[in-house]
């Protein structure tokens, strides 16, 4: 739907605006929506949906909408059963190439904390005609999750020096060793970490121990640390993985995809010969979004969100790869 549009904008428009010279960065179609702008339509969907009113938002008449990777009308799922969302509580990195921009952070269901990622893409119309989220939920399976009050990295808002940053394609190329790393995890590490990695996984540090801490970092601490141990080698595979979004200037990107646990093995052992036993003794999948901090082109800090959905769900969004 987003390509077409584009194109059709292309064939109307003069040549500058959309033909790619040699040598340019980037053939895909500028946004004409600078970060101030995109983080402004982030804001007015948390907004509204704090309002229950999709009216609120600037969605386009033909807005596509998906939660935890099923496609519904807008105003369906959390817009229905939300009962509080603060815009300021989220964190925000923007694409102006893309016209894409996501807001990680919480909200609440009848008053219980759930943890919202939004990935948004902008029109040159200037609409929301892409509302992508996944929302994690207590719902008594095992679940990695927070209490909603630990903070966003600082690093999240800070612009990478000129002479740590990295262009685009290595940006996504570096996000997606790290999904290499996770997926089939037995030791060897094909992502490079900064020495003070962290993560949070819907809300809660997962490298670091904390009061609240079951979970990998009970385990190990720090990035390299764990994967070197093998602890995630129960995700079988990394599916329709996807990285519409990558904020150059801030060093960001934010990556979709599944993790498939086929749970053919009850238990496994570390590289340290510990064993692990698996939590779920079932086939699963969990409906992922992941933002990536990189510096100097190593991983700094990561956020996630995620969710169980049916073992080898497939996404709406996976056709339309990398815009």
């Amino acid at each position: 739907m987003i390509r077409s549009a584009l194109g059709a904008i292309c064939l109307v428009a003069a040549a500058p605006v959309c033909a790619q010279a040699y040598g340019e960065e980037t053939a895909l179609p500028r946004s004409n929506c600078d970060r101030a702008c995109l983080e402004g339509f982030a804001l007015s969907y948390v907004e509204a949906l704090n309002a229950k009113d999709p009216s609120r938002a600037p969605f386009a008449e033909d807005v596509r909408f998906t939660e935890n990777s099923v496609e519904m009308p807008i105003g369906e799922g959390l817009w229905g059963s939300v009962s509080a969302a603060d815009p300021a509580d989220g964190m925000m990195p923007a694409d102006v190439v893309t016209g894409n921009v996501a807001w990680f952070g919480h909200a609440y269901e009848h008053g219980n904390l759930v943890f919202l990622a939004i990935r948004l893409h902008v029109s040159r119309a200037g609409e929301i005609d892409e509302a992508e989220t996944v929302v994690s939920r207590v719902t008594g399976m095992p679940l990695i999750f927070g209490t909603g009050e630990e903070p966003h990295h600082p690093a999240w808002t800070e612009a990478v020096p000129e002479d740590q940053a990295k262009p685009r394609a290595r940006l996504r190329a570096i996000a997606d060793s790290y999904f290499n790393t996770v997926e089939y995890n037995d030791g060897q590490v094909f992502a490079h970490f900064t020495d003070d990695c962290s993560r949070l996984e819907n809300g809660i540090s997962t490298t670091a121990v904390t009061k609240n801490s079951n979970n990998s970092a009970s385990v190990a601490q720090g990035c390299e640390e764990q994967f070197k141990l093998g602890i995630y080698r129960i995700n079988k595979q990394l599916r329709e993985r996807r990285f519409p979004l990558i904020d150059v200037e801030r060093g960001i990107v934010v990556g979709m995809n599944f993790f498939d646990h086929a749970n053919y093995f009850d238990e496994y052992e570390l590289t340290d010969g510990r064993t692990m036993k698996t939590l779920l003794k079932w086939p699963n999948s969990l409906s992922i979004m992941e933002a990536f901090k990189i510096i100097d082109g190593k991983i700094f800090t990561i956020e996630a969100s995620f969710d169980y959905v049916p073992y080898g769900m497939h996404s709406p969004w996976a056709d339309e790869g990398d815009q």
